[in-house]
């Protein structure tokens, strides 16, 4: 019985080892998980894992958001009451465009229930959501619509949000969801 226990231990061991050798740990393998621990601003934004591309000069926004606005256009709003009728006077964000819009969410946080918005006068190029049924290509003229997807622009319409920098990506054909990659150069819709 005692054999059968100490040859167990002696096998867990060999395993034990063999996996030591394949794997790293920050704490013993310290220079292949260095890291500077300088005070220098490393430039490190969450939205840069979005495929986003902004610039030191502009402004990211965080606001409470309603609805999933995540790589939308979206709309300010501000509930004079609540549902307890109660004043409340905290700006929101929610899924919008046309006239409404006032930026691009580029980012959320559902725990703190916090969206990180790029106003629509700022410089942005990325990846965001477009409408179904729009057959977007490169090089087109783009609006966000009511729900915050980007559409092409009628020859009658004169707002113009954004130019697609390429054609229109299916990445879901059960849900028919379409991400277009585009360049935002300050505000360039008109108002009505």
């Amino acid at each position: 019985m005692s054999t059968n226990i100490t040859q167990l231990v002696t096998d867990y061991q060999d395993k034990l080892k063999k996996l030591k050798k394949q794997m790293k740990n920050p704490t013993s393998d310290a220079s292949t998980f260095s890291n500077k621990v300088d005070f220098r601003d490393k430039n490190r934004h969450l939205q840069n894992q979005g495929g986003t591309v902004t610039s030191r000069h502009d402004k990211l926004e965080n606001y409470f958001f309603t609805g999933y606005p995540y790589k939308r256009g979206v709309k300010l709003v501000v509930d004079t009451t609540s549902d307890s009728s109660k004043p409340h006077y905290e700006p929101h964000v929610a899924v919008g465009g046309e006239d409404d819009i006032y930026g691009i969410c580029t980012d959320i946080d559902e725990f703190t229930n916090t969206a990180t918005v790029i106003p629509i006068t700022n410089n942005f190029q990325g990846y965001l959501v477009a409408k179904e049924s729009s057959s977007i290509k490169r090089k087109d003229k783009l609006k966000f619509n009511t729900n915050g997807e980007l559409e092409k622009v009628n020859s009658s319409d004169g707002k113009i949000n954004a130019m697609a920098l390429s054609d229109a990506i299916e990445l879901d054909t059960e849900k028919k969801l379409y991400i277009v990659n585009v360049a935002i150069y300050g505000n360039k819709g008109k108002p009505s």
